[in-house]
């Protein structure tokens, strides 16, 4: 089973107690199921999935609390992060069910009707390298984040408002992104945003 693109064997997400942490690119294991989701380094290993537990929150605070600053994401998409790693792990699972007819938990006395091999296919086949595709989408830019958000300080210091909100469109850097950029007062958020704000309902 191949991925979409081919994707870095690890990528870089933030730091955590001092530890820089990369999510290991999905693989095909076992000839059935795909394995993703796996982050850490050389001293760690754990689940995208466990981030919520770990850090009792929902995904979206849980990778905020976890990483912190040094998370590459911008907040601008992080929820759409959040909705495509939860999806892969519903949709994981709901291929194993459809698959073997059950939870695992016993014998299951609906299993001829639960399984599906077409949708076990489907999802595994186009659905899911769909998924990684569009995380990785996200993935890969951010890795300039921390780049493009220095560049943006050097704009903000130049004092041109509006050349300012013409590099935060062209690097789709949202308002709410502001907050979480340092370098960035609140003086120059309240200005950027009302700025921003005004072209903007200027052209729509």
């Amino acid at each position: 089973m191949n991925t979409l693109s081919n994707y870095p064997n690890k990528i870089y997400l933030g730091e955590n107690e001092g530890e820089k942490i990369y999510l290991s690119a999905p693989s095909w294991d076992c000839n059935w199921y795909w394995g993703f989701g796996y982050i850490g380094n050389n001293n760690c290993h754990y689940h995208i999935d466990g981030l919520t537990k770990k850090e009792n929150a929902h995904l979206f605070d849980a990778f905020k609390k976890h990483f912190g600053k040094s998370l590459v994401v911008r907040d601008s998409q992080l929820w759409t992060l959040c909705e495509l790693f939860e999806t892969f792990y519903n949709l994981k699972n709901a291929a194993e069910v459809l698959g073997s007819g059950s939870s695992n938990m016993s014998a299951n006395p609906c299993k001829d009707l639960i399984i599906n091999k077409d949708e076990v296919i489907r999802i595994n086949n186009i659905v899911l390298p769909q998924i990684f595709e569009e995380i990785y989408k996200i993935l890969i830019p951010a890795q300039d984040n921390e780049k493009i958000n220095k560049q943006l300080i050097k704009e903000i210091i130049k004092g041109d408002t509006n050349k300012v909100v013409d590099f935060m469109i062209e690097n789709k850097i949202s308002t709410d992104d502001l907050k979480n950029i340092e370098g960035v007062t609140n003086h120059d958020y309240s200005v950027i945003c009302s700025f921003y704000w005004e072209r903007y309902h200027k052209n729509n």
